[in-house]
Formats: structure tokens, C-alpha cells, sequence
């Protein structure tokens, strides 16, 4: 499941339809492609999984989390982000404690329990570190995760 875009409204003539920029750099022009990780039977409600990604010329794991539905929907809510935890140097995060923080989700990092936002990976317990977040979506019963390489073939 992705998020969905925000609509913004702005008085700032650079943000007007008339007047756009466009990113001319090797990372925007490369192809994004959508990852098949795993079955969505794979994955249990409240908790995370590791899953294998080879992207961008080097293979790495990912931590899944799956939320459960709320009393608001009745869908689940997946995550992607690093399963290697920056501080123990472990992959370890997808064996965290979920939780939250002034309603944001998050996990704890299993060994010396830093918190990082399931969002956006940034630590809430230090500034200088964050953890890499992917695009994630449920398609057909696959979760896939978005990631991007030169000879489109992650």
C-alpha cells in the first residue's frame, strides 16, 4: 500500500503550472520498478519479516511490518525499511518491538533499543541516524517494494 499524494495549494509563482523544473540527473532518469518480496500470506499482522532485495548493484536486506487494521479500515498497513540495524551493525530490525510514538508507528531495535519512525526511518533517540525507507504496496497478494537501477533489473 502506498500513500497517497497530498493535494497543496500555493500563492508561490515557482509552484504555478506555468513554471516547473525537472531533475535532468542520472537517479531521475533511471527506471523504477516494483519488487516482488514475498506472498502476503506471508506476512503476520503486528509483527515484521525479513526479506532479500538485490537492487541497485548490491543485495540487502529489508524488514516488512505489517499493521494490522484499525477500527478506521479495515486494511493493513505494510512497511519497508532496512533491516540492518546502524548501530549493532546486526539485521536485526525486523525482529523489533512495534510501537508508537505521539501516534506515528515505530520499532525498537531488538539489541540497544533505539526507536526509528516506520515512515521515514529517521531514530528518535539520535538525530544522525535513519534507516532506509522503501515505497511498499500489496499487489495481487505479492508485496512489492519500489526500487530503482540503471539496467532496470532489480
Amino acid at each position: 500500500m502506498t500513500s497517497p499524494a497530498l493535494a497543496t495549494t500555493s500563492t508561490d509563482p515557482l509552484s504555478s503550472p506555468s513554471f516547473t523544473t525537472q531533475d535532468t540527473s542520472a537517479a531521475a532518469q533511471t527506471p523504477l520498478r516494483w519488487v516482488t518480496l514475498c506472498q502476503r500470506e506471508d506476512l503476520v499482522p503486528g509483527s515484521g519479516v525479513a526479506a532479500w532485495l538485490e537492487a541497485d548493484g548490491q543485495a540487502r536486506q529489508i524488514a516488512l511490518f505489517t499493521l494490522p487494521a484499525t477500527a478506521d479500515s479495515d486494511d493493513l498497513t505494510l512497511f519497508a525499511i532496512d533491516h540492518h540495524d546502524p548501530v549493532s551493525g546486526a539485521n536485526v530490525i525486523a525482529r523489533g518491538l512495534l510501537g508508537d510514538h505521539a501516534g506515528e508507528p515505530l520499532v525498537i531495535s531488538p539489541l540497544y533499543k533505539q526507536r526509528y519512525r516506520l515512515s521515514d526511518g529517521q531514530c528518535l533517540d539520535d538525530d544522525t541516524l535513519a534507516l532506509t525507507v522503501w515505497p511498499v504496496r500489496l499487489a495481487g497478494g505479492e508485496v512489492q517494494v519500489q526500487c530503482q537501477r540503471a539496467d532496470d533489473a532489480c
